[in-house]
């Protein structure tokens, strides 16, 4: 199609074939169909344009382009009104709304959508369709948020209001909070002036909403900025550290590749990486032999089977026998007793037999 021409319905033919919507759009004017196929990247490529570069292939302004695509959405809701095959997607969409405090991100919601595995429309028809209604309203991505969408009782002023209470809260303390703990603080903010916004007693909505807000992330139970660690881990060490924290146990390194994408799947993890994080950062983790790493925070101290031995002998202050100084080694180093047995024989200006099978630092 040459698209240096006037959007003139009579020269306009637009290919409708490749869309389920075909059965509504068909009964919009040709120049509606083409901005909100091209819009919404309802073509067989799937590609979305901008108001601004579809308007700059007819020689039209963006503001021109924003009025069809306006007339188009009127007349695409006056379309599916009573119309079961879209009416049940409005319906179902608002279900899914209100059972998670009336905010979902736009991503979180379509593809909620999808998984209902109710409707054939893929991501971009669904899309248009919602953005349609009446009673559910399009929160376009800003400064502040991410594309999402809400019903009523919400509205966009209240939203931009709690975001920027939430950042500079955050912008003042400096470091994460227990998420629950600040959904309570953010409901004592804001029910007292907005009683009428019953979603906003909602847990959920907090959670929901929370997600939608640029640079601000929750993990882990924990609410905060991207530049914290705490909710944004970052580096390798850091995933290492959260996941083993997660567990709470001591975990063999080989294992730990697969646990980390049960937390972050977005990225490769791979072995090499994680036993060089483990060997290097000894502030954080610690050998427990063949090849099992602890947190130190978890009393873990590492070393040698000889230091291991002097820190049980000391805290202990008495003789010891061979097996129950295994037993205490056990608990920080996975080794034999051959090799307790060798260290106490071979260390003999540390060691001092005092017994058979018994022993004690050399004073």
């Amino acid at each position: 199609m040459n698209f240096n021409v006037k959007l003139d319905d009579a020269k306009l033919k637009v290919d409708l074939s490749s869309t389920e919507l075909k059965d509504i759009l068909i009964y919009c004017k040709p120049k509606e169909s083409l901005v909100l196929v091209k819009k919404f990247g309802l073509g067989s490529n799937g590609e979305k344009l901008p108001l601004q570069r579809i308007g700059k292939e007819y020689s039209l302004t963006r503001e021109r382009m924003r009025q069809i695509e306006t007339q188009a959405l009127m007349r695409f809701r006056r379309l599916i009104v009573g119309n079961e095959k879209y009416t049940s997607v409005l319906a179902e969409a608002r279900k899914i709304l209100e059972a998670h405090g009336c905010i979902l991100e736009e991503d979180a919601l379509i593809a909620k959508l999808i998984n209902r595995n109710m409707f054939k429309f893929n991501k971009a028809e669904l899309k248009l369709i919602l953005v349609s209604d009446f009673d559910i309203f399009y929160l376009k991505r800003n400064k502040y948020l991410n594309k999402s969408f809400y019903i009523s009782p919400l509205y966009e002023d209240l939203l931009l209001k709690m975001v920027l209470f939430v950042n500079s809260y955050f912008a003042e303390r400096g470091v994460a909070q227990d998420l629950y703990e600040f959904i309570a603080i953010v409901k004592d903010k804001f029910l007292q002036e907005y009683k009428e916004v019953e979603c906003l007693r909602n847990d959920l909505f907090y959670i929901s909403f929370f997600s939608s807000i640029k640079g601000i992330a929750v993990f882990d139970g924990k609410i905060g900025t991207t530049d914290f660690p705490e909710v944004c881990p970052k580096t390798m060490k850091l995933k290492i550290y959260y996941t083993m924290k997660r567990l709470n146990k001591a975990i063999h390194f080989q294992e730990l590749p697969a646990k980390i994408l049960d937390w972050f799947p977005n990225h490769s993890v791979k072995i090499n990486t994680v036993h060089n994080e483990l060997v290097k950062n000894t502030d954080l983790f610690v050998n427990l032999g063949l090849g099992l790493y602890g947190l130190k925070e978890w009393g873990y101290q590492g070393g040698v089977v000889k230091d291991i031995l002097v820190r049980v002998l000391e805290k202990n202050d008495r003789p010891m026998s061979v097996k129950d100084l295994c037993k205490e080694v056990l608990k920080e180093k996975m080794v034999s007793p051959a090799t307790v047995n060798m260290n106490l024989q071979k260390y003999s200006d540390i060691f001092e037999r005092v017994a058979k099978g018994v022993y004690q630092l050399k004073k």
